[in-house]
């Protein structure tokens, strides 16, 4: 079997390095390669060749820069936006301020003014536009990539990125005849980010929650989609500890080995780096102030994500006592140093709390008492998003989420006096969202099984471009020229004379409110003095008289 491997860039190795292996260890012709190569991120496209000696390593693959490239990306880019009026997205503002800021061409700015449409509505409309979208003939130099590869199975992931160039790729893969799947990477990846925009062969998930999700969201048959377990956990249940205790908080800098709790950054989305770091300060300080000696007196270790560490170094809880970070500049998550390294911090740790990262799965694995605490500033990315919802217990998670510091630091108490309450919660939540097969069966071999038998199944008909597509280019075109003329005004030679006249808007504004402002005092302040002059010349006078 020959299997051509697409990812969006390096850091999905993260994802999918075991069902590489376990793939190639099976005697398959496995070929990586990736759409971009995500420039500043610790995992670049060095990161492929330590899979040289098994697998082939493809790296870039070409870019759809043809005629119709700019179209589909804006094409692709407004599908992932119409997802957002779904009515399922209405207490998700920060995803969709996310995309339209990210993607969304200026000329179709006005779409945010629409508050939300029904689900049958967003439906209709993403229905017609991957119509529109299935017009547009794929780019020859993808054609060209795939028949020198020549795979049996394409696989993409994760497809949902924003107007992600991949669903060329499915397309291209589509209208050669070969096996077309989509690999979800992430628990938030069906929701927290665009649109498929494109109908696979087959889509690979985790578990039944997240099949609901790309159903429901994504519109993909039931019975294209397939189980088969969070893969990329099968390390954290065959992990063994590599430091002992009292090694390991050497290590990161703690005073002593007393227990201590784990705090796990959540990346730049989720919590800004300053406004993270300055929500860690509260909640130590609110540790500290706890009427329960053993929050008082525990430790602290600060582990940031890997790609949100600025507002880490220099540290800003240095003056903290029994408090380290560990680390704190950017690192390699899959380098198997930070490995063991993350793994021991968990297994270490008297608990786990976040404020919405995997980490809390992996804390789960390891059967570790996991806690998140709902802020304010982070409202949008809490609540705000649906896979943060997966960890409630009241829909199956192992997550203890509280509404207050105060009701946060009593949940810490409780629970750290009967942890094994905790670890009973911990594997029901496992067993149907990580291991849905079996608590005691790894999910790559899952995988792996489900591309061996896609890959024995019949090959799909090549798909052609409809009969009818030239008839409707003349109006995609038109659309998408307009929102070129109007990014190009706002881009080029107009750009100082927009800024100019932003400048005096602003200022302008600012000296109405201000002027504004002034008047409001000036009024309240009459008012006042008119209502002592009405005090002293009418209502004394009167009540003297009785």
């Amino acid at each position: 079997m020959k299997v051509l491997f697409l990812m969006e860039s390096p850091e999905y190795l993260r994802f999918f390095d075991s069902v590489i292996e376990e793939l190639a260890a099976r005697g398959h012709a496995v070929t990586i390669a990736v759409t971009s190569d995500r420039t500043g991120k610790p995992v670049g496209l060095g990161g492929l060749q330590k899979y040289a000696d098994k697998v082939h390593v493809l790296g870039m693959v070409p870019q759809h820069d043809g005629f119709w490239g700019a179209t589909t990306h804006r094409l692709h880019a407004v599908m992932d936006f119409v997802r957002y009026l779904h009515p399922r997205f209405a207490a998700a503002p920060a995803l969709r301020a996310r995309i339209k800021r990210k993607v969304l061409p200026y000329a179709y700015h006005w779409l945010d003014a629409i508050p939300r449409l029904g689900a049958g509505s967003v439906r209709t409309l993403q229905r017609g536009l991957m119509a529109s979208d299935s017009t547009i003939p794929p780019y020859a130099p993808m054609l060209d990539t795939l028949r020198e590869v020549a795979p049996d199975v394409l696989l993409v992931s994760p497809l949902v990125d924003a107007a992600s160039k991949q669903v060329d790729w499915v397309k291209a893969g589509r209208a050669l005849g070969i096996r077309t799947a989509v690999c979800v990477a992430s628990w938030d990846n069906l929701t927290n980010k665009g649109l498929l925009r494109i109908e696979p062969d087959l889509v690979i998930v985790w578990n039944d929650a997240l099949k609901r999700e790309a159903h429901e969201y994504h519109y993909i048959p039931e019975d294209k989609i397939v189980t088969t377990g969070a893969q990329l956990f099968d390390k954290w249940f065959a992990n063994r500890v590599t430091r002992e205790r009292s090694e390991f908080c050497q290590r990161v800098g703690l005073p002593d080995d007393r227990p201590f709790l784990l705090f796990t950054g959540s990346s730049s989305f989720i919590s800004e780096s300053h406004a993270e770091a300055a929500f860690v300060r509260r909640w130590i300080t609110a540790l500290r102030a706890s009427p329960d000696p053993r929050m008082q007196d525990i430790n602290v270790v600060v582990r940031p994500h890997p790609y949100n560490c600025h507002a880490w170094d220099p540290d800003p809880v240095a003056d903290l006592r029994g408090v380290t970070v560990f680390p704190r500049q950017g690192y390699n998550p899959i380098d198997p140093e930070n490995r063991a390294d993350f793994y021991d911090s968990i297994y270490h740790s008297a608990a786990v709390v976040g404020i919405n990262t995997s980490a809390m799965i992996e804390a789960a694995i390891i059967g570790r008492p996991v806690f998140s605490l709902l802020a304010e500033e982070f409202a949008s990315t809490q609540e705000g998003t649906i896979h943060f919802h997966h960890l409630l217990p009241e829909n199956g998670g192992c997550v203890r989420i509280a509404s207050t510091l105060e009701e946060h630091v009593g949940q810490l108490s409780d629970r750290l006096r009967d942890p094994e309450a905790a670890r009973a919660e911990a594997e029901r939540f496992i067993a149907s969202f990580i291991r849905p097969h079996g608590l005691d069966r790894p999910a790559t071999p899952i995988f792996a099984d489900t591309v061996e038998k896609f890959a024995a199944s019949p090959k799909p008909t090549p798909q052609t471009t409809p009969w009818w597509a030239p008839v409707v280019w003349p109006a995609i075109l038109s659309v998408s020229a307009v929102a070129a003329v109007v990014d190009w005004a706002r881009r080029r030679p107009f750009k100082p004379t927009r800024r100019a006249i932003e400048k005096v808007s602003y200022r302008t504004r600012k000296a109405v409110s201000r002027t504004v402002a002034i008047a409001r005092e000036r009024m309240k302040r009459r008012a006042k003095l008119a209502g002592k002059r009405w005090q002293k010349s009418v209502i004394k006078p009167l009540r003297a008289r009785r």
